[in-house]
């Protein structure tokens, strides 16, 4: 009645303490959401960060696989993380970090893996040469 219709859900990490650690609170409802949203209809999107020695391909791959045995047709995008304010000290990943995440995701069955914050981990032409090479088109 509201008129909602769809959901952009940003999953921080699958591990409970990890998510515990970004966020200040557990992922137990977090992880429930896939399903629930999609048995009431709605349209989701869903979203992680790639944050190297946080959250990383081993995450995104559980993530991946929650959402496949929900729907494999659920959007996915892996998102570039950037350091700002209380994570500077954190790195932002390269692209073979994200190119290995993005096949460690797919093997689970999802359809619709995007790459966001693109211009994050691939700054060179070589970089984007590598992507053409290894990765879908859709996907960037």
């Amino acid at each position: 009645d509201s008129g909602v219709d769809s959901f952009w859900l940003d999953i921080k990490a699958y591990d409970d303490e990890v998510h515990r650690w970004l966020t200040g609170c557990s992922n137990e409802e977090v992880l429930k959401l896939p399903a629930r949203l999609r048995e009431m209809g709605f349209v989701l999107e869903v979203l992680s960060l790639y944050i190297p020695g946080v959250v990383e391909s081993d995450q995104l791959r559980l993530i991946a696989r929650l959402l496949a045995e929900v729907d494999a047709d659920i959007p996915f995008t892996i998102l570039a993380f950037f350091p700002q304010y209380q994570m500077r000290a954190y790195r932002p990943p390269n692209v073979e970090e994200i190119i290995r995440a993005y096949h460690e995701v797919k093997a689970e069955g999802l359809r619709k893996i995007r790459l966001g914050n693109i211009g994050v981990f691939a700054r060179r032409e070589e970089d984007f040469q590598l992507l053409a090479e290894k990765v879908d088109p859709e996907a960037f």
